[in-house]
C-alpha cells in the first residue's frame, strides 16, 4: 500500500504540472490473485457432493480470509503492471511510474495502489485512457472517473488549485463521540499546553480515548494544524486521566469549527487545467 504521504505528494505534483487525476477500483481484488502453496479447504456448506463427503477442494487462487490472499494479489498486480511498462518504486512499494518519449517530449503515467484502490494520474489523457483499458481488460474494475473521494479524503478541483479535505470524516467523527452539538473553540490547544503523568487523577476509558486518538490522526493527514495538539495527547494512551480527556475534547471543538479546512495546492498555469 502506498503511504498516505505518498498520495498528498502524487496529487500536489499533478495539480502544479495541470494534470488530470484519475481512480480506478478492482472488484474482489484478493480473488486474483494466484497461489504458489498447495492449499486445501473442505467442501462448504451447500456445495457438499454427496457420497464424496470425505473429499476437500485444492484452491487455484486465493479467497478472502486467507492469510497469503494480500501477498498473492499484490504479486498478480505487480506482475501486470511490469509487463505492460511501468516499473515499481524502489523507495515507495506502492508507486509505479511508466516513462517514455512522445516527439522529443518525455511523458510519464504515475499509479498509486492501495490494496484494490488505484490513483492514476499523467501527462498524456490519451495513454491514461489507454491504460484503463488495459486494466479493465485484465481485471474486473469500476472505472470511477475522476478522482473526487480516495481512502476517505475528499477532493476539489478548480483552474488554479485542488482542495484536499476530510469534511465527512471530520463530521462522522464528531458525531461518533457525542461531539456534533459541542461549542466550537477558536484554537485547537491552549497557548503552551503542558501535560503531565498525573497519578491522582480520575481515569478515563482508556478504549474510548485510543480510538479518538486514531481518529484524529488520520485526519492530520489533511489537518497539519491539529498535528501538534494530537501529538501532545498521544503521549498518554496507555494512561489517560481526565486533564488528558479534557484536552482531546478541546481539538474535537475546534473541529466541530473548522470540519472544511484541508490542505490546498495551487496550479503553476492556472486555467491551463
Amino acid at each position: 500500500m502506498a503511504r498516505l504521504e505518498t498520495v498528498r505528494i502524487i496529487v500536489a505534483m499533478a495539480t502544479w504540472e495541470g494534470w488530470s487525476l484519475h481512480q480506478l477500483d478492482v472488484k474482489s481484488a484478493f480473488l486474483n490473485g494466484y497461489l504458489e502453496e498447495e492449499i486445501y479447504v473442505t467442501q462448504p456448506l451447500g456445495f457438499i457432493v454427496k457420497g464424496e463427503e470425505h473429499k476437500v477442494y485444492r484452491l487455484n487462487k486465493a479467497l478472502y480470509g486467507l492469510k497469503q490472499a494480500p501477498r498473492a494479489w499484490n504479486h498478480r498486480i505487480n506482475q501486470f503492471l511490469e509487463k505492460i511498462g511501468f516499473v515499481r518504486c524502489v523507495s515507495e512499494q506502492g508507486v509505479y511510474t511508466k516513462y517514455w518519449k512522445d516527439q522529443d517530449r518525455e511523458e510519464k503515467i504515475i499509479v498509486c495502489l492501495y490494496v484494490d484502490d488505484m490513483l492514476v494520474t499523467g501527462s498524456k489523457p490519451e495513454a491514461i485512457a489507454e491504460f484503463k483499458s488495459q486494466m479493465l481488460s485484465e481485471f474486473e474494475m469500476s472505472d470511477l472517473g475522476r478522482l473526487n473521494y480516495f481512502l476517505g479524503i475528499e477532493f476539489q478541483f478548480t483552474e488554479a488549485r485542488t482542495i484536499m479535505y476530510q469534511m465527512k470524516y471530520s463530521r462522522d467523527l464528531l458525531n461518533r463521540f457525542g461531539m456534533k452539538d459541542c461549542n466550537a473553540a477558536v484554537t485547537p490547544t491552549e497557548m503552551g499546553l503542558r501535560l503531565e503523568r498525573c497519578t491522582e487523577e480520575e481515569d478515563v476509558d482508556h478504549t474510548e480515548f485510543r480510538r479518538i486518538i486514531g481518529s484524529l490522526r488520520y485526519l492530520c493527514n489533511t489537518r497539519p494544524d491539529l498535528s501538534y495538539g494530537v501529538g501532545i495527547v498521544s503521549r498518554h494512551m496507555q494512561s489517560p486521566k481526565v486533564s488528558h480527556m479534557n484536552v482531546v475534547k478541546r481539538i474535537l471543538r475546534y473541529l466541530r469549527g473548522t470540519c472544511n479546512l484541508g490542505i490546498i495546492f495551487p496550479c503553476k498555469k492556472p486555467g491551463v487545467r
